[in-house]
């Protein structure tokens, strides 16, 4: 960009100046550090942005002129504009590498999960096999010890009365050698069904790594994406402010204050103050709604159990009740309250869309709007929301312990990177996604592999029903 001191400046802007301001906007828009306002005393000649961005000196020569003047109107309202567009596109793409990540993930524990099924059937075929040879050979070998019919002409000649008794034990023979070669047969077959099945096993393996990897690869891009968004945020707050300011005073056609250089400090110092009030507010709604909801839940569960003595055993229908306990001393807690509607395993697809799929958590559902708490303390490593529209937040726990919480009904109140503690409100029950009604699905991961989350969280002194 040319220099604004120079005399020619405030003749004209300079379209190779103007070319390289919108070439370096819209290359660093998204991931470019935010620049702070320069607010002198008086406009400096001298102060050139770095990024492309008007300088107020720039602004104070283009009033000299009407053409330049206009022109620069243009490029700041180009900015402004750019500078929206920039951030609605890092949005949009932070939303489709989150998307992908969680994708990646899914197609990767249903590949572990068919691995798994698929061994498990292979050792079934292998005992079944084992079983029938075994029985076969049983077989044949009393078969042999009782066997033979010795000198059965013999013997019919001595006892002419005794044929039907020989007939009887040809036939049972008979039978009984059937039955061995049938057992033999099924050994066979079960003995290959079984080295196929390990055959499908051990390239469904083969395909983890890669699966794996690429699961990885896509949180990581999901991440940097979500970190590029929120600097395009920042960017555009910090700039914005400065550039309608600028904007205002070439509209106006007046000289620029010290108002109008500290206009955008004062609106971020406002920003910043809105934002801490909003997390108060925030806070206190949650607090006071997750009292509700366990008071709510402890009457449920009294009520469950008054029933339950009344009728003298079994429980109402929907599923058991969550029991309302204090946090154990582990450091873990239920993450909802309300009625479990669904354990962990393969188990048909409720919507009759995917057919039978691995449930690779448990549901808990209390209600639309209730909260959802984190499980145990840790950091918040992913938020975002899967193909089907779903909200979704992955807490680490450190360890190798990830949890995972799902169909949100809003984005999750916790962000990348945040530290939340045990029972701290994380988000609310809803039913985004691929859901049938309000709920919360909750997953516990252990070094990147789902694991029940109730064998898990009795292990740690937490009852999910």
């Amino acid at each position: 960009m040319a220099q604004p001191d120079q005399p020619a400046r405030a003749d004209r802007p300079g379209a190779r100046a103007r070319a390289r301001r919108r070439g370096i906007v819209t290359a660093t828009a998204v991931a470019a550090l935010v620049v702070g306002l320069v607010v002198p005393a008086a406009p400096s000649a001298q102060a050139v942005d770095e990024y492309g961005f008007p300088t107020w000196a720039e602004v104070e020569q283009a009033r000299g002129n009407e053409a330049a003047k206009n022109q620069q109107i243009a490029d700041i309202r180009a900015l402004i504009g750019q500078l929206e567009s920039d951030l609605a596109n890092a949005r949009a793409f932070a939303e489709q590498k989150a998307a992908e990540a969680i994708e990646a993930q899914r197609v990767y524990d249903e590949a572990v999960a068919v691995a798994e099924r698929l061994q498990a059937q292979a050792d079934e075929a292998s005992a079944r096999a084992r079983e029938s040879e075994l029985a076969a050979g049983q077989l044949a070998a009393q078969l042999a010890r009782s066997g033979g019919t010795g000198d059965m002409s013999a013997e019919l000649f001595a006892n002419p009365g005794s044929a039907d008794t020989w007939l009887y034990r040809l036939d049972m023979m008979d039978r009984v050698a059937g039955t061995a070669d049938s057992l033999y047969e099924q050994a066979q077959q079960d003995a290959n069904t079984a080295s196929a099945l390990q055959a499908q096993a051990v390239v469904a393996r083969d395909e983890l790594q890669g699966l794996k990897e690429a699961a990885d690869a896509a949180l990581v891009a999901a991440n940097e994406a979500a970190a590029a968004a929120e600097a395009a945020v920042k960017r555009e707050q910090d700039n914005r402010v400065q550039l309608e300011a600028q904007l205002a005073v070439l509209v106006e056609n007046r000289a620029a204050t010290e108002a109008d250089y500290q206009a955008g400090q004062r609106h971020r110092a406002w920003l910043a103050e809105q934002e801490r009030l909003r997390r108060i507010e925030e806070e206190r709604r949650a607090a006071a709604a997750a009292a509700a909801a366990r008071a709510a839940a402890e009457a449920e569960a009294r009520r469950l159990a008054e029933e339950r003595a009344r009728a003298g055993a079994g429980s109402s229908g929907g599923g058991s009740t969550v029991p309302v306990a204090p946090p154990a001393s582990s450091g873990w807690q239920t993450p909802h309250y309300g009625r479990f509607t669904s354990g962990y395993g393969w188990r048909r697809d409720p919507l009759g869309i995917l057919g039978e799929k691995l449930h690779g958590g448990v549901d808990i559902a209390a209600g639309c709007g209730t909260p959802i708490y984190a499980a145990a303390a840790g950091t918040v490593v992913f938020r975002g929301r899967d193909i089907y529209g779903a909200n979704i937040l992955y807490i680490n726990h450190g360890s190798g312990i990830q949890t995972e919480y799902a169909h949100m009904l809003y984005p999750a109140t916790v962000g990348y990177g945040q530290r939340v503690g045990a029972g701290q409100v994380v988000g609310y029950e809803g039913d985004t996604g691929h859901s049938a009604g309000c709920h919360l699905h909750f997953q516990v991961r252990v070094n990147g592999s789902l694991v029940n989350p109730e064998p898990f969280l009795a292990a740690r002194g937490v009852y999910l029903r």
